[in-house]
């Protein structure tokens, strides 16, 4: 069984390249050190994201993987949304760990911070075209 990450250590970020950042770094240990290159984040090669309403699944080589809960209240439909078609526009998301709330805004102090985990994850549709 996948670890899994609680809503609560999930921020979901929309933008040009929308983030999943999670500050929970024990299930995330797994994914790659977190890099800039040119001011945006290397891609997890080898990693596809699988995304819903209810939960995420960032799924990894071999065993690696994790889910990430989504959804928690039925406020919070239109904001879920409005991120998935982020996530469906880019062809994936930035997952990244982060020590606290307030480092998910910015990547350069994720990766200023040392020992931080994450990178770009295409949706795995995109990432079974880019295998082949």
């Amino acid at each position: 069984m996948p670890s899994r990450v609680s809503r609560e250590n999930a921020i979901h970020l929309n933008g040009p390249v929308p983030a999943l950042a999670l500050v929970s770094a024990a299930s995330v240990e797994q994914l790659p050190a977190f890099e800039l290159r040119s001011g945006e984040p290397s891609v997890c090669v080898g990693w596809r994201l699988l995304t819903g309403l209810a939960v995420s699944v960032v799924d990894g080589p071999g065993d690696a993987g994790f889910l990430v809960d989504g959804l928690v209240s039925p406020d919070e439909v239109e904001e879920r949304f409005a991120w998935l078609r982020a996530v469906d526009r880019a062809g994936g998301a930035v997952v990244v760990a982060v020590g606290s709330h307030e480092q998910a805004h910015d990547w350069g102090t994720v990766a200023a911070s040392g020992g931080a985990r994450g990178g770009f994850v295409p949706l795995a549709e995109h990432a079974e075209v880019a295998d082949q």
